[in-house]
């Protein structure tokens, strides 16, 4: 039988607890009816409460991956997670595009690990402003935005980023909006409100948002409605189970 699903691919880490990174998105990809690609970025030690270490895959590795899969699958969204530095992620891009003008591209930005892993320097972050012009939304949260922002106000950073890219910045950390999420586009804010639900943390919740969201925008929907679709997608996560590893449901109507 064809295949007539929308494809995506996950550029990012591997989780052996597969509640973050490419396992992560692959579920989530499954549960929007999405046909899943992934390529590993990096080996990553870790559970769903603890982050152990790392090893990067080497830009070979990766490129070696990446191609067979771009050269077979029509990609029609492309999820990036954590990448060693920008200036890679931006060549891994340009390759994606090369092959695929219109796939959607989706960067949520890593900066660190929850217990403190510093995912990129200074010097990678400097890379960030060519990234931002060729994908299609960002989804940083308040305290990633805080990083960017190097001190300043990060709803103003966030508004001088909407400037190249729509910019989704999530509520989860945000002081005075916590639970909404503010879609950013040219300087103009949608506000996409968060449901009044009793929720519990989930590890990787921040993967399975982009991801959600490459999906719904792998199956023709525009960023605004793919943003809110997810949106009600995360707080079924989200209130899914009491644990750190959530439960996925099937999406079975994508209008």
């Amino acid at each position: 039988m064809e295949n007539h699903r929308p494809f995506a691919l996950s550029l990012a880490g591997f989780d052996p607890s597969a509640g973050a990174g490419i396992l992560s998105d692959i579920k989530t990809f499954e549960a929007h009816d999405v046909q899943g690609l992934g390529v590993c970025t990096a080996l990553t030690y870790q559970t769903a409460d603890d982050f152990i270490g790392m090893n990067w895959m080497s830009a070979d590795v990766v490129t070696a991956q990446l191609l067979p899969l771009i050269e077979k699958y029509p990609l029609n969204a492309l999820k990036i997670g954590i990448v060693e530095n920008f200036h890679l992620m931006s060549n891994w891009i340009g390759l994606v595009k090369g092959f695929f003008p219109t796939c959607k591209v989706v960067l949520d930005p890593v900066f660190r690990a929850s217990a403190g892993y510093d995912f990129h320097n200074e010097t990678s972050i400097k890379w960030l402003d060519k990234v931002l012009q060729s994908v299609d939304i960002i989804t940083p949260n308040y305290k990633e935005m805080e990083v960017l922002a190097n001190g300043g106000d990060p709803l103003k950073k966030a508004k001088e980023i909407s400037h190249s890219t729509h910019v989704l910045l999530k509520g989860g950390h945000n002081p005075s909006e916590k639970g909404n999420d503010i879609l950013i586009y040219k300087g103009k804010e949608t506000l996409i409100e968060g449901k009044e639900i009793d929720i519990f943390e989930k590890h990787g919740s921040g993967c399975v948002l982009s991801s959600s969201i490459a999906s719904n925008l792998a199956h023709g929907h525009s960023i605004e409605k793919s943003c809110r679709l997810s949106k009600a997608y995360i707080e079924d996560f989200l209130m899914s189970d009491e644990s750190k590893l959530g439960q996925h449901t099937f999406i079975k109507n994508h209008d």
